[in-house]
């Protein structure tokens, strides 16, 4: 069990990683989240992620932003569920695979994560890559809207 100096600094890091990335200072970010995605933060773990994904602040990895999600994800981190299915959806990091990303969409989905339900409902209604369903798109819409 950390003593408490260590939750405080861990705690602090954390807030300022946070900071420094919603402000777009992404090499502060990358060093203070780094360590803690390293020891297993999920929410460290998924703006890790981020930024390996979309090359911000670091060179673009994809593949280890993908991993990044992932162990996110397996904490319960509901945003990491939804760029799984951004992943797999669009082949960032993986080989593209529509199945993979409707079921990492449904598990952001059943977390409440209305970004999720109209990714569904705009698969579904599109068509292209999945037997198009007016009625499954609409009702992932209307779903959405029930929870934004």
């Amino acid at each position: 069990m950390p003593n408490s100096n260590e939750t405080d600094a861990f705690s602090a890091d954390l807030h300022s990683g946070i900071a420094a990335f919603d402000s777009k200072n992404f090499s502060m970010a990358y060093q203070l989240l780094a360590p803690l995605a390293a020891q297993g933060d999920a929410e460290s773990l998924w703006r890790l992620g981020m930024m390996q994904m979309n090359g911000l602040g670091l060179v673009e990895n994809q593949p280890l932003g993908l991993e990044n999600f992932i162990h996110a994800a397996e904490q319960g981190h509901v945003i990491a569920h939804h760029m799984i299915g951004v992943a797999y959806m669009t082949g960032e990091g993986v080989e593209k695979d529509i199945n993979k990303a409707i079921e990492w969409f449904e598990k952001a989905a059943d977390f409440g994560l209305p970004g999720a339900m109209y990714a569904l409902g705009m698969l579904y209604e599109d068509g292209k890559e999945v037997p198009k369903d007016t009625e499954r798109a609409q009702a992932w819409y209307v779903k959405a809207e029930k929870v934004s």
